[in-house]
């Protein structure tokens, strides 16, 4: 067991599901059990400042990016600003099952693709968790920002994670990873936001936001952009069409795509 008694949460605002689950989970354990966590309330604006200036702190090859690829291409790419900045090992988690050649796809993830085309994944995918833990292990990555993953269940225990420096997750539900996070960044369902996927075939789609999310929790890529113009310094563009314009110049796959051109089906890209 890790000491949790060791750990500071920084907590975006609450009202969210992420926040309000884990907090109940946490004050529904016997005393013995809660260890002496400090909770504490901060706002997206002095949490992704408290971010970057850790970030920019970090020496080259010391931070990794593990990024869901049930994140969107924007999301990807902006992760994949961060990677190069800070010289990071990046990697996504496969997830695999059965499918029928026809109509149900084996790859359980829906951005694969888009995944890989922006950099984030490796090759084959999560081939690079296991240098991402040893590194951990080792004391050589320090940091590690993590997106949409529980990484207690793909072999970077509470024991590995408990050794970081900085811890810094985002999600849309509890899960033991974000239990030992440091920063907790509370962040949206595909129903809740805009953006897009890249499917097998390596069609590009756009979906739409559905439903409002709940509290203080944002979509990736609105905070994502402050959080990479507040490390890197290069702005943005800070509507979804926008940004997904300026990825298709800078990512090989997507060039020549525009976010008005993908219409209600899609369009296909080489993958």
């Amino acid at each position: 067991m890790c000491d949790t008694g060791r750990l500071n949460y920084r907590w975006v605002n609450r009202g969210d599901r992420l926040t309000e689950i884990l907090k109940a989970e946490q004050a529904s354990r016997l005393p013995g059990q809660a260890g002496r966590l400090s909770y504490s309330k901060t706002t997206w604006t002095a949490a992704l400042n408290e971010i970057a200036d850790t970030l920019k702190k970090t020496s080259a090859g010391s931070v990794a990016i593990i990024a869901s690829a049930r994140q969107t291409n924007e999301e990807l790419w902006l992760l994949g600003k961060l990677k190069s900045k800070l010289d990071a090992i990046s990697d996504s988690v496969p997830r695999v099952g059965e499918g029928d050649q026809l109509l149900v796809n084996a790859d359980k993830n829906p951005n694969s693709a888009g995944a890989r085309v922006t950099g984030i994944a490796a090759s084959p995918m999560g081939s690079n968790l296991p240098r991402i833990a040893d590194g951990i292990r080792n004391g050589g990555i320090k940091t590690l920002i993590v997106f949409g993953e529980d990484l207690t269940k793909q072999g970077i225990g509470a024991d590995l994670l408990s050794r970081l420096e900085t811890l810094i997750v985002s999600d849309i539900l509890p899960n033991r990873t974000t239990e030992l996070a440091h920063y907790l960044l509370p962040g949206c369902a595909h129903a809740e936001k805009r953006g897009t996927f890249t499917n097998s075939k390596g069609r590009v789609q756009k979906f739409m936001k559905a439903v409002e999310p709940r509290g203080a929790a944002r979509p990736q890529w609105e905070f994502l952009h402050e959080l990479v113009y507040n490390v890197t310094g290069q702005n943005g563009f800070v509507t979804i069409e926008g940004l997904f314009n300026q990825m298709a110049k800078e990512v090989p796959a997507f060039n020549g795509l525009t976010w008005a051109a993908l219409g209600d089906s899609g369009v296909e890209v080489p993958v």
